[in-house]
């Protein structure tokens, strides 16, 4: 039984995801798992917070990019005014996409909530992959507590592909930590 197990952990190790964390200072602790072989890189964005970006591996064309914004006047929200904001968000979208329409889903995050929207570029449909021209944009936003948002964009190729779901698992993966 313990060969198994240490079988199971040698075969499963290269798959596990690190775990990144950032200083928000008053605003608390950041932390995200990031997928095996992914790249993070973290920019302060002046005094308004972090841009935060996940590259996939080697040639694969994904990225996910998450804007941690410090919301200057800390106010009270709901998941509808969110909901309203990533609809007017993605609508610059829907007119070249497959989809042709907006369809909310909910990030699936601790203590928080979000919505994004994905669509899929008919003009890249069928076409070749090409290093930065993402065939498929998901877009959305989480808010995390009264001073604390973030926007999120996913491009990838592939909606149902490995690295579209690896980046989901990140943003699922994120947590806030508040100063005592």
């Amino acid at each position: 039984m313990k060969r198994l197990l240490l079988l199971v952990a040698l075969v499963l190790a290269p798959l596990l995801a690190r775990s990144e964390t950032l200083d928000l200072v008053a605003h608390g602790t950041f932390n995200m798992n990031v997928p095996s072989g992914w790249t993070f890189s973290a920019q302060k964005m002046e005094e308004n917070g972090y841009a935060i970006t996940l590259s996939a591996p080697g040639e694969t064309n994904a990225k996910c990019v998450v804007s941690l914004i410090y919301v200057p006047n800390p106010e009270a929200f709901t998941k509808e005014r969110i909901q309203d904001e990533v609809l007017v968000a993605a609508d610059q979208y829907v007119d070249a996409s497959v989809e042709k329409k907006t369809v909310l889903r909910d990030f699936n995050v601790p203590n928080a909530f979000g919505y994004y929207c994905v669509f899929t570029d008919s003009s890249l449909v069928g076409k070749p992959a090409e290093h930065d021209n993402f065939k498929v944009v998901g877009v959305g936003e989480i808010r995390f507590s009264e001073d604390l948002t973030s926007a999120v964009s996913l491009l990838a190729d592939d909606e149902n592909g490995p690295e579209f779901k690896a980046m989901l698992a990140a943003i699922s993966s994120i947590k806030i930590a508040k100063q005592k």
